[in-house]
């Protein structure tokens, strides 16, 4: 184990060179196996990343404390908001070319996604993707636009024609990686677009600390052009951006950027017969009222009780954090336990989000604590540092 002022030390340096805000145990794992590969002393090591001539080995560290979660048409309300709100927004401003940036894009998943929905959804627009991220090796993996077999499962069938089959694995096909272009970037002082319709950046605000996640949120909002729309993660919120409007649909939140036609949006094709709804000015509804509170999306929980909180089916942030809200609230509650046994899923975005809670809990008197029993869910919770009992 390396020392707590070995490990704040490594933390400090990622903070002022990327902006990265990882949680204690990231840095030391990924520290830790850097110096042993390196084969020095760990005083030594961080003597080197913090003096000029560190700069190719603090890169390699950035490249192993990266988070590349990623998945081909990751939340769907998201992805369905694309075709039934901004799809038809962008057909009645005439538009002949849409602009996209894809920040933080890993492995490429994410950008072409977007391609495969918005060329389909608008089949006589130019669809011009930027896709960039700080890891080099994550972009190669992009531009080969290769992956696993088993990724297919996550697209819809009306989606699956944009694949080709490649031995084990599956390829998007030319007619998509043609209308992606990746370059390598970082979000807090690498180079921008601007004029863009719609800029996607999820689940990667969570990483950054306050002072470069203001940084980089000013860069995504001047990147979007009027009336253009800035995706961001469900466990992650502009609230506080004077120039965005939020509006909520399907329980994805997307935003606005003022002057741009805000009333002339479709509604929704939503089976459950809702509309978009309207969020309070500079904001989004009370129930995401912070960053510790994203919007829900409805997903299946098991019926509530007075102290255990069971997730089943693919327990989505959002939802659980607005179970996790309403339960902390509760007028004597002491305790509560969180039982993953149920959940098909556990996404890596899950995690801040009980992290989030803890502290919540923990400052209103709360024990919280998070339980397992099956293989894959332990293996989870060690991962992300949640198998600790509650202080």
């Amino acid at each position: 184990m390396l020392a707590p002022e070995i490990v704040a030390r490594i933390a400090q340096r990622l903070a002022a060179h990327a902006g990265l805000e990882l949680p204690a145990w990231v840095v030391e794992a990924r520290a830790q196996a850097r110096i042993a590969e390196l084969g020095v002393a760990a005083s030594a090591y961080v003597a080197l990343i913090e003096s000029p001539r560190g700069g190719a080995e603090l890169a390699e560290l950035v490249e192993a404390v990266r988070v590349g979660e990623s998945r081909l048409f990751r939340h769907r309300p998201q992805i369905d908001a694309l075709t039934e709100v901004v799809a038809p927004a962008l057909r009645a401003r005439g538009r002949r070319v849409v602009r996209v940036w894809s920040a933080g894009c890993a492995a490429g998943e994410e950008p072409y996604t977007l391609a495969i929905v918005l060329a389909r959804a608008l089949p006589d627009v130019t669809i011009s993707i930027l896709a960039t991220d700080v890891s080099a090796e994550a972009l190669a993996e992009a531009q080969a636009a290769r992956y696993p077999r088993a990724a297919l499962g996550h697209v819809p069938a009306e989606y699956r024609d944009r694949f080709l089959d490649d031995g084990d694995a599956i390829r998007v096909v030319p007619e998509i990686t043609a209308r992606v272009r990746f370059e390598r970037a970082n979000l807090i002082d690498g180079a921008a677009p601007s004029g863009c319709d719609v800029v996607w950046c999820r689940n990667v605000l969570i990483y950054f600390t306050a002072d470069a996640r203001r940084r980089v949120v000013d860069r995504l909002v001047g990147a979007t052009a009027p009336g253009g729309f800035v995706f961001v993660g469900y466990s992650e919120s502009l609230r506080d951006v004077a120039e965005l409007d939020g509006v909520r649909a399907r329980d994805a939140v997307y935003y606005v950027r003022r002057g741009g036609a805000t009333t002339h949006l479709p509604p929704v094709a939503d089976s459950r017969a809702r509309r978009p709804t309207p969020l309070p000015a500079r904001g989004v509804p009370e129930t995401v009222a912070d960053d510790r509170t994203p919007p829900p999306i409805l997903l299946p929980l098991a019926p509530p009780l007075d102290d255990t909180l069971a997730l089943h089916g693919q327990p989505a942030a959002g939802r659980v954090t607005a179970e996790l809200s309403a339960r902390l609230a509760q007028l004597g509650l002491r305790s509560l336990t969180i039982d993953l046994d149920g959940a098909d899923l556990l996404g890596d975005d899950l995690a801040p989000v009980l992290r989030r809670a803890r502290a919540a809990a923990r400052a209103a008197g709360i024990a919280l604590a998070v339980r397992a029993t099956r293989t894959g869910a332990r293996r989870w919770l060690g991962r992300h540092g949640l198998d600790e009992d509650p202080a």
